[in-house]
Parts: structure tokens; sequence; C-alpha cells
């Protein structure tokens, strides 16, 4: 297509904001389909088990009490929360006073640790129930980038699943990644066309999902139907015929406007599959996360379609993990409907903690919002997309939303301009309000345009989120080819990406996030990402493993701080969750070995392998491996 103009509302397409939603919203989240789609689910939640008083002692335990590491012997859990932590003649002197010959005894191995349960602060819920049923040529197998991820793969992947030709076949797929196609180049991101996906099938129509979210591929059976679905709107686009629609767009439909075109034309066969399989595709979700050892997440979009759709499945589902998340304000026009701010004051499903506002695009999608050009291919993707035109709307909504509502913010800002305009969009705002401190937010916070903005962020009592992913997966390709060459603040552009260190240094409360689904779920190899700052996607000729910003490594301590602690208190959480005070619910997991523990040298590609004993949910196991031995009675 066409070079987008960024020169209109709100255009980012990512996991936080997409048209698949913008689209379906009357149709897939309507009265109608919404019946069919939650048809499946229970009438009513099934009785909760309740919970048998426990203690547990030996092994390594971690409360993570004031997000301090420090080990205790004994922990005691009783009616879904902690009885009390400490010595094991005070354990058991809490528990026999209140559950004498009620409880077990569980004595952990000598290397099995018990820590809070691991909270992600930042992630898609009914995005990736949607996404899940699209086939996957994404670049990770399970929380590894892929072996062997190239053109071909991808092309025998989609192969492997077209469906048999009919007049409504079409096959979706989500996840392509032309950053990490290898052998890693600039040109990946342009050789990706129809003529590409003609390969795989010049009569069956074919739809791929970048990763970043910005951009559909799709093939020529594709391209007819579409140039015939919107045949009007194509051709005041420049496009006179179908032909110079195919050779001149190459299938690459890009942006909200490209997307909508896509979607629109099979609007009815995306409603199929979201019938079919949304349900089992968020309880495997939700699986998947406890599994990792995930407890708590905080959805970063709650929009009131997703609301629709997630208020019956909550109606219907004990949940495995504690939610909440962040109501959605795109611009001006849908402040009135945003209610006023009421703090969280005890934990309920889906409880709503912040308001998110989305300001550009996708660093690794060529979208972030850039101070300079893109190293890779200026002339095309240029600086990047802001979503707020005029650009003085975007401080104007940020002050509405706190000043008018009482609203905290998380604010999606991936490139160092974005960064800068969100830094000062909130100092204007905050010289405005009176009340109590509100925990705004960063996300993804990806590249600082210098080291004083943390100061700026601390002193404004603003704390970062971070997709460490940028670090651990795309970090050898924004210093060797999308950020190649460029600075920021005399130093190399790459090395102000996610200033992890620095930030706590500053005595800001960071998180660390998967934003699920563009990076895999696992808090514990985010955890090892920002430990290790390790560039997994490094050519196979370097001879020794790459580093990208050695300095800006965090201890193991303050990675699982990130991890519990103080991403539940990001989330407004910290009441309940992130540690294992008395009083908090009993949320925790059983880990096979000590994270913190872990030799340094073994750690990179190890962290995030530690098996995942159990998890437990209110004194609940929601996740069990198959080779724990059961508690012993006392």
């Amino acid at each position: 297509m066409e070079e987008c103009s960024h020169g209109h509302d709100h255009m980012c397409f990512c996991a936080c904001t997409n048209p698949i939603v913008t689209l379906l919203k009357k149709d897939l989240f309507g009265p109608e389909n919404l019946s069919l789609m939650t048809a499946g689910l229970p009438e009513k939640k099934p009785e909760v088990v309740q919970p048998a008083p426990i203690l547990f002692t030996g092994g390594i335990i971690r409360p993570m009490i004031d997000g301090k590491a420090d080990m205790v012997e004994a922990i005691g859990f009783a009616d879904g929360r902690v009885v009390a932590t400490g010595s094991l003649s005070l354990v058991t002197a809490e528990m026999d006073a209140n559950f004498k010959d009620e409880y077990t005894v569980r004595h952990l191995e000598t290397n099995q640790t018990l820590l809070p349960g691991l909270f992600e602060p930042h992630i898609h819920v009914v995005f990736s129930g949607l996404m899940a049923s699209f086939v996957d040529v994404g670049p990770f197998d399970g929380q590894n980038i892929r072996k062997g991820y190239d053109k071909n793969w991808v092309k025998e992947q989609l192969k492997a699943n077209l469906p048999k030709e009919s007049e409504d076949a079409v096959l979706f797929a989500n996840g392509l990644d032309p950053a990490l196609l290898t052998p890693y180049s600039k040109d990946n991101f342009q050789n990706i066309d129809y003529m590409f996906l003609n390969e795989v099938s010049r009569t069956i129509p074919i739809m791929v999902i970048s990763a970043s979210g910005h951009t559909v591929y799709i093939n020529s059976p594709t391209i007819s139907k579409v140039y015939k679905k919107n045949e009007v709107a194509l051709k005041a686009a420049g496009y006179a015929t179908e032909k110079e629609f195919e050779e001149k767009g190459r299938g690459l439909l890009q942006e909200e406007t490209g997307l909508l075109y896509a979607f629109g034309t099979f609007q009815s066969q995306i409603m199929a599959l979201a019938n079919r399989d949304m349900n089992k595709n968020l309880d495997h979700f939700f699986a998947e996360a406890n599994s990792r050892g995930v407890t708590s997440m905080y959805d970063a979009i709650l929009n009131p379609e997703y609301l629709k759709y997630l208020n019956k499945y909550l109606n219907s589902n004990n949940l495995s993990v504690r939610l909440g998340g962040a109501r959605y304000c795109e611009s001006m026009k849908e402040l009135p409907d945003l209610p006023p701010y009421e703090a969280t004051k005890e934990y309920s499903d889906l409880y709503f903690g912040h308001v998110k506002v989305v300001s550009d695009g996708s660093n690794q999608g060529l979208t972030g919002y850039q101070s300079e050009d893109y190293a890779c291919f200026p002339e095309t993707y240029k600086d990047g997309i802001f979503d707020f035109h005029p650009e003085d709307s975007y401080p104007a909504l940020i002050k509405s939303i706190m000043i008018d509502k009482g609203w905290p913010i998380m604010i999606h800002a991936n490139g160092d301009k974005a960064v800068s305009l969100t830094i000062d969009a909130y100092r204007e705002a905050l010289k405005l309000y009176v009340g109590t401190p509100l925990r705004n937010r960063i996300e993804h916070c990806s590249l600082f345009s210098n080291r004083k903005q943390l100061d700026e962020m601390a002193e404004l009592g603003i704390s970062p989120s971070f997709l460490i992913g940028h670090v651990g997966y795309w970090g050898f390709i924004f210093k060797d080819i999308i950020f190649k060459g460029q600075q920021l603040d005399g130093y190399d552009k790459v090395n102000m990406l996610d200033l992890c260190k620095s930030a706590v240094d500053k005595k800001l409360r960071i998180s660390l996030h998967s934003d699920h689904t563009v990076t895999p779920i696992g808090p514990l190899r985010m955890m090892e990402q920002s430990i290790t700052r390790v560039m997994e996607s490094h050519p196979p000729e370097y001879d020794i493993t790459p580093v990208l910003n050695k300095e800006e490594c965090l201890t193991p301590e303050e990675a699982l701080r990130a991890a519990t602690y103080d991403a539940a208190w990001q989330c407004y959480a910290e009441k309940w969750a992130g540690s294992l005070p008395k009083g908090h619910f009993a949320d925790f997991i059983i880990l096979a070995e000590d994270p913190l523990s872990m030799p340094h040298d073994k750690i990179s590609m190890n962290m995030r392998n530690i098996t995942v004993l159990e998890t437990w949910l209110g004194g609940n196991v929601v996740y069990n491996n198959s080779n724990i031995n059961s508690p012993v009675r006392q």
C-alpha cells in the first residue's frame, strides 16, 4: 500500500489497540454473537473448595516481605491466607493456636523454593484468546527464539495448515516477525509480500499478521477478495485496478486503514473462529500462566468490547489467577463515559487500577515514535507513529483523565520521542493534581532521550514497566539493524534501551512484563533477561555471547522484586499479592530450585527453565507438576 499518513487519529495497532476489535465490536461482541461465543460456558461458577490448613518448612522460603528476599524457616496457610511466617517454632505455635490437629506439615526438599506467586503487570487477555485460533508463525518456541526461524520455515508452517478449498476458506496466521527471520538483515522487512505468500498458495486466501501487529501480509487470492470488497475506497486511494493494487501494494496492508480492509473482508470467518475457540483458548491461556508461576496478572487494556465477553467468562469460571487491569481511553470522545476514579480497597476479580493511553507503535515494528528516522529504510518508515494529532491533544487528554476524573494512568510509549512527550504530559498534568499520590506508569518505556529523564520520573513519581524482551529477543537487531549508528545523549542509541539498573538506582519501582502476545508469558524468563541482558538473536558466528549494556543488568534480588513485590505495587495489588506477610492471600509457587542461588554463569537460558513444581492460589493448587509428592499429615 501507499505510505500511510501520520496525520490522523490513533491508527496504531498492537495488542493494546487493534482493528479486529474496532471492526467487530458490533458483531463479535454484539448481543447475538456474544450469546454464541459464550454458549459453552457453565451457567454458574463451581463451588470453591475450602483449602486445608498447611505449614511449609525446609527447603528455601522467601516471602518477599517489604520486598526483601530474606529467607524464613517456615510459613503457614489457612482459609486461603497467610497465617504466619518466620521461625518454625513461631509458625508452629500460630498454627497450633488456631488449627490444632487440623493442619498438615510439608517438608520441602533441599533445593525446593517457595516464593510469592509471580506477577504479570502488562498482558492482554481477550486479545490473546482471539489470536490463539490463528496459526502461529512467530519466532518463539516456548520461551526461546525458534531455531531455524527463516522464510522457509514460515512457508512450510503455512502450507501444513492450509484449509481445503471452498468459498469461505481462508488461512489466518499470526506472529510473523521479519526482524527475527534468519539470516538477520534489513532486507527481511521488505521481502515478505504477496509473491512470498503465493508460493504457499495461489488459490486459497492467506492473511498473516505481523508480530508487531502493524502489518497484514496477504497473497493474490486475498488481494482479489479485498479489492472487490473495498473497491470504491481503494480506487479513491489511488488503486485504479486490482492489478495495480497488487503490484503497488505488494500485499502489505498497514496500520488501521489497511488492516480494516483485510479483516472486514473476512469478518464472518473470524467470528466463526471466536465462537468455536474463545472459551477453551482462555482456559489454556490461564493454565499456561500458572505453569510458569503466574498467580496475578494485569490486563493492559480493558475496553468496553472486551469487558462484554470477559465479564461473562468470569461469571462462569473460578479464575486460577488474580485479575485486574486498566480501562481504555483512546481520545477525548471516550472521556464522558469514563467513571470517576475510586481506589480499590480489597480484591475482586477484574478490579480497575489505571486508565490506559497509547501514544505510539512498536520499535521492532518500526513504528515507535523516534527523534530521528529509523536506520533501516528511513525513506519508507521514517520516524515512526505518534497517535495524537494535533500533538497538543495528547497532554490535554492526560490532564483530563488525571484532573477531571482522578485516575492513575499507564501510557504505552516506546520510541524516545514518545517517552519524552509522555514525561512532559505527565509533568504538566501533575502541576494541577491535588490528592493522594498516583502510581502513574510508562509502559515499555523503551528508549530514554537522556539519563536525566530518570530523575524527572523519580521526581514526578512515574514508574516504568519494561518489556524486557526488547533486550533479550531483539537487542542485537536493534543494535545492528534498526538503530545502527544512531546515538542519544552521547551514547549508542541501543544502549538507552530498558535502563533497568539505572531506574532502580534512582529508587524507581520497576516491573517486567511480556505484553503477551508480543512475547511469551514467563516472569522467570523476564527476570533472567533483566539479570543477564544477553542478546539471544545474535548470529551464530559470534565467539562470545553478546550482552547489551552490561551496566544495566539487575541483581537476581532486584529482578525478583520487580516480578513480585514492585509489580504488585504498580498494579495496586500490594495489599493481597506480591509478597506473603500475615493476612495476604495464599498465592505462592514452589520451584525445583532457587533462582537467587543460581551461579551467575548458569543463569542465561536456564533461569527460564526452572521447573515450576506447584502453583497455589488462595491455598488451593491450580497447577501441579506430575513429579510432586503429596503433603504428609502431621
